[in-house]
């Protein structure tokens, strides 16, 4: 067994910092975009330390191999790993074209084609090699191979999450054999607070939400440092991150699982876990929900977010009561309290699991 890497570049550097649509044009990469690419250097070191690193000839591709592998390590252009020509859509502000999920230019490389050389590529590299195989490629044609892999149709493999700066792991068996096992992952476990607020500026989320947002992460890390102080194993920068996006998508129906598919489409996966479960977190035996992955995590954010209302600290007898209000008013009034009360047992249990992780309460 080894793995096949499928690297997007980092973001790129637009001029006037408005976002084109491009394949074949020859742009650099952002300061952030540099960033990324340090960060994918830095995942890989342990990842696949001696793992051959191929890159597209496109400057964004190939100043994100070179960032990666580091100094001394060669990086190998290969011409297959060139993005897709985007037609008519060439280097044309992403605001002015009327794209869908399975449009096309008419003019441009079709998906059919850019696969073929891109699968011819990957053939090559595979063949000539015997290590782990890092690819710096772009969006269009790794979620053309990607698509393949996963039995998924073409035409939409543009929904398929290509974060800049995300990698996808293949296992490649002895036979060349290959199975999808990360798909469009970033090298780190969780944005910091400047990717958090680019998130949140990307998905215009409102300014009181986002400051209801802050005052639920000055809660949880509160929590968080309580149960670090204590001897428990807790992912902070999950925690962080989760309570600060907890709400990105705050206005849509169903925001926790809206939520959690922004941040799946942004490459964090536990983050995104951590999101889905924040409105409504199943109840078990402390034991048992303490040795469960990500669910103290996402009771620390759960419990935090019971514990703010708007941008102020609140018991959880005020936040409920004031809550209740509104399900007296629900159009089905008796199926809204039903589950008022459920969230209300839930958010006390849950309250005193965390006193007993920290040592502070009696065993549940």
């Amino acid at each position: 067994m080894r793995q096949l890497y499928l690297v997007r570049h980092g973001q790129v550097d637009f001029p006037d910092n408005i976002r084109r649509c491009i394949g074949w044009t020859d742009l650099p990469l952002s300061l952030k975009g540099r960033k990324q690419a340090v960060e994918l250097g830095a995942y890989f070191r342990s990842a696949a330390g001696d793992g051959v690193v191929f890159a597209s000839p496109l400057i964004r591709a190939r100043e994100t191999a070179g960032l990666l592998a580091g100094e001394g390590r060669i990086v190998c252009v290969d011409e297959g790993l060139k993005e897709l020509y985007m037609g008519e859509w060439e280097n044309v502000p992403m605001g002015q074209i009327k794209k869908t999920l399975t449009s096309w230019p008419g003019t441009g490389e079709r998906r059919e084609d850019g696969l073929v050389r891109f699968r011819s590529a990957l053939g090559r590299i595979l063949a000539d090699t015997r290590k782990d195989v890092i690819c710096v490629a772009h969006a269009g044609l790794n979620s053309c191979f990607l698509s393949e892999l996963l039995g998924t149709p073409l035409d939409t493999c543009r929904g398929l999450p290509q974060p800049y700066g995300c990698f996808s792991r293949i296992q490649v068996d002895e036979n060349g054999h290959m199975e999808v096992k990360q798909l469009g992952i970033m090298p780190k476990n969780a944005p910091d607070d400047d990717e958090c607020a680019d998130i949140w500026d990307h998905y215009r989320t409102p300014e009181k939400v986002r400051r209801h947002c802050e005052a639920v992460c000055r809660q949880a890390m509160e929590t968080a440092g309580k149960l670090l102080a204590a001897g428990r194993t807790v992912d902070w920068q999950v925690i962080r991150s989760g309570a600060l996006l907890h709400d990105v998508a705050r206005r849509e129906k169903d925001h926790a699982a809206k939520g959690a598919q922004v941040l799946l489409r942004e490459g964090y996966p536990a983050v995104a876990e951590v999101i889905r479960r924040h409105h409504d977190l199943d109840c078990r035996k402390a034991a048992e929900a303490l040795e469960t992955p990500l669910w103290l995590e996402t009771a620390v954010v759960y419990l935090a977010d019971k514990q703010v209302m708007e941008d102020r600290i609140v018991s959880l007898d005020e936040r409920f009561a004031e809550s209740r209000k509104r399900c007296r008013e629900a159009g089905d009034r008796e199926a809204a309290l039903a589950a008022h009360k459920r969230r209300y047992e839930q958010a006390m249990y849950i309250e005193t699991i965390i006193k007993y992780a920290t040592d502070g309460g009696k065993r549940p």
